[in-house]
């Protein structure tokens, strides 16, 4: 039986050591399909063809010879173009390095090679990943494989349109504001934001190369994938301390004990502080709390207590403007100032981001104090409850609109930035980690994804709930017209 080019990589690890496909004939498959589909998407925007064909036989070989390489032995992979891979061209959408070959790949993508897996190629991103849509000037735009009018989703755009539309065994993006999980949600994927430093960081960009390590905090590095099973093979091939990162810590992965769906308590909201999402979210979620309860789970609507939401916010823009500033040069002030624009004083992530552009070191200091305070407040919130369930942005998979264009959600606008990201970057201030899950599809037919969030560290026994909420919300499934 063929195998099929939209099964999880956890699968297509098993039928290739089955024998029941070789590496070769998966990554041939795969290559027909992006010659095929990526036209029309963009997704990809460099492919090494003959690296992976030549690994591809390598994996057969040492397969042949009783070797296995690790758990992703010879499944073919993409890698966000904002990670470095070695020769291999990394360009992070930033116009100066569109001709960048790295000596190195990043950590984690080191790791998945010895994991096994095949590099095919990169998959698009906005300029240094400093937007919800993958658009640049090297490359141009990518295509949402749900309909090609509206965006991916971004900066880890191409990633989630590749292993969407089947191009691709997984992918791994970056997420300092949403990144990965925003792609996911718009995709109909699984992804994971873990907690920060679970992942290394090294050889991430936006700091282009030669550059010092700025972006200190709130950026993780997770996989898109078509299973929860995937996100936890992959994100274990990846996590560890790293000699390049030493503030990596050696947290174990310690695996749960194995619990029934009913014996979980979900907390659960649709309106951070008042901010609307479309019908179609609230309600798709809101029956999801329904469900859940209904097979015995302890399910509370109720936003985490006592979290100041605004502050929040607004700690998030002061951080990361500040960090990225110092890695962006012009490109990011550019950035901000449109952003500030967009959304006016009334917004705390505009008088964070603000304050970000002329802080002083005791203002930041202030600001990582305040940090602390919040993770703190959230941490207190998990004593009651396994998961809070969420959404990921305000609404389904928006269309190419400039930056800056306010988002219809039915009963009202919302200001741009905000609509992608008020509902993922509080975890990023706070480190928490976080699964996003297909949920639903719009009346326009677009999925909905939704955030399971949770205490720090807790990754193994997040996801493993996961995996019991995806038996009543069901498996990934694939785009229209994508065979």
């Amino acid at each position: 039986m063929p195998v099929d080019a939209f099964g999880s990589a956890v699968e297509l690890a098993a039928a290739i050591r089955a024998r029941r496909c070789s590496a070769c004939e998966l990554t041939e498959l795969y290559l027909a399909r992006i010659a095929r589909y990526n036209p029309s998407l963009n997704a990809i925007c460099t492919l090494d063809e003959a690296g992976a064909l030549r690994r591809a036989r390598e994996a057969d070989a040492a397969l042949t010879r009783g070797e296995l390489w690790g758990p992703l032995h010879g499944v073919p992979m993409t890698i966000k173009d904002a990670l470095e891979t070695a020769g291999v061209r990394t360009t992070g959408g930033h116009l100066p390095l569109k001709d960048y070959v790295p000596a190195r790949d990043a950590t984690a993508v080191a790791r998945l090679r010895a994991a096994g897996a095949i590099l095919l190629g990169k998959t698009n991103v906005p300029p240094l990943s400093a937007d919800y849509r993958a658009d640049n000037e090297i490359f141009g735009r990518t295509n949402n494989p749900w309909n090609v009018e509206r965006t991916p989703g971004g900066s880890s755009g191409g990633a989630a349109a590749a292993v969407a539309a089947g191009l691709t065994g997984f992918d791994v993006g970056s997420d300092l504001a949403g990144s990965v999980r925003t792609p996911a949600h718009f995709c109909g994927l699984f992804a994971l934001k873990p907690t920060e430093r679970r992942i290394p960081n090294t050889g991430h960009i936006p700091e282009p190369p030669g550059l010092p390590r700025a972006v200190r905090h709130m950026n993780v590095l997770g996989p898109l994938a078509r299973s929860v099973e995937d996100l936890v093979v992959l994100t274990r091939a990846m996590c560890g301390t790293d000699e390049a990162e030493w503030d990596v810590p050696p947290m174990p992965w310690i695996e749960p004990p194995e619990r029934e769906l009913g014996s979980h308590r979900f907390a659960w909201s649709a309106n951070f502080a008042g901010l609307p999402v479309t019908p179609d979210t609230r309600n798709a979620i809101a029956r999801l709390a329904d469900q859940l309860a209904n097979v015995g789970c302890a399910v509370e609507e109720r936003n985490p207590d006592a979290l100041d939401w605004n502050d929040l916010w607004e700690c998030w823009g002061e951080i990361a403007i500040t960090e990225r500033a110092a890695t962006g040069g012009d490109r990011s002030r550019e950035r901000v100032a449109a952003l500030n624009k967009t959304l006016g004083d009334s917004y705390a992530v505009a008088r964070g981001s603000a304050k970000g552009m002329k802080a002083t070191v005791a203002d930041y200091a202030a600001a990582l104090t305040r940090r602390d305070a919040l993770i703190t407040t959230l941490e207190k919130f998990f004593e009651r409850c396994d998961a809070f369930i969420c959404p990921v942005t305000v609404s389904p998979a928006i269309g190419h609109v400039p930056f800056g264009t306010p988002i219809d959600v039915g009963a009202g606008t919302v200001p741009y930035f905000i609509a992608g990201t008020a509902y993922t970057c509080p975890f990023n201030l706070t480190g928490h980690p976080s699964v996003v899950i297909p949920l639903a599809k719009s009346k326009e037919g677009l999925p909905i994804g939704v955030q399971l969030v949770g205490r720090r560290w807790s990754e193994p026994a997040l996801l493993a709930a996961a995996q019991k909420v995806v038996l009543i919300t069901g498996p990934f499934t694939r785009p229209p017209n994508y065979r």
